[in-house]
């Protein structure tokens, strides 16, 4: 009888540590109007440079020689930005990440196809940080 005694009291206290899961409600992943408009910018901001770089519109009407690896990397660097996009919108935190490193990025290759630090560093750096305070208060639902 003991043992039966000792092997209810275990299944007991097992209870009361790990609690049944249909009690607790599950939190929900809810993205809101203003980051599902800052991960749209992200995605189209992205589309939008392949279709300049496409369009030929960005070597035009400059009087700085662009060197060669300027739109293999800006085309790279398009990519990685709708990759970015995708993945916060996938709720998947890298994404966050990806989207900086591609900030940085480009920001650099302004810089040292251009020489205008100011415009490529303002033009890239306002949105990622916009893009940033947005998903700050949602940060914790991204895996």
């Amino acid at each position: 009888m003991s043992s039966k005694k000792t092997a209810q009291h275990k299944k007991n206290t097992q209870h009361q540590k790990h609690p049944p899961h249909s009690k607790h409600k599950p939190t929900q992943k809810e993205r809101g109007g203003w980051l599902t408009a800052a991960i749209v910018f992200v995605i189209l901001h992205g589309l939008l440079m392949l279709g300049v770089i496409y369009g030929n519109d960005l070597l035009q009407g400059t009087d700085v020689p662009l060197p060669a690896w300027f739109v293999p990397s800006v085309i790279g660097v398009a990519v990685a930005d709708i990759v970015a996009g995708i993945a916060l919108w996938r709720w998947k935190g890298w994404g966050f990440y990806l989207y900086l490193v591609s900030t940085i990025v480009i920001i650099a290759l302004g810089v040292l196809a251009t020489g205008y630090a100011m415009l490529w560093s303002f033009s890239r750096l306002l949105p990622f940080v916009i893009v940033g305070y947005i998903m700050r208060p949602k940060w914790k639902y991204f895996d």
